[in-house]
């Protein structure tokens, strides 16, 4: 899903929640996943469930967010 096309709403592309979930970190270096999920669902809708994993998925293999498995959340790496 990371290549569009042409039937596929950017609004919720892969590369687009990665981008509003990289503008979030930047206000706060750690933020809950809970509060991630509820972030995309404010801004985007409900279609964002579905593809927020895969938005945090894509972000750790960048290697620009780390998850802390004591706290459930992810801290961005800078």
């Amino acid at each position: 899903m990371i290549k569009p096309t042409k039937y596929l709403n950017l609004d919720y592309s892969l590369i687009n929640i990665s981008a509003i979930l990289i503008n979030e970190f930047k206000s706060q270096n750690v933020i809950s996943y809970d509060d991630l999920l509820q972030l995309t669902y404010n801004k985007i809708g409900n279609q964002s469930n579905e593809i927020t994993p895969y938005a945090l998925n894509f972000l750790f293999l960048l290697g620009k967010i780390e998850y802390h498995h004591s706290i459930d959340a992810f801290e961005y790496k800078i």
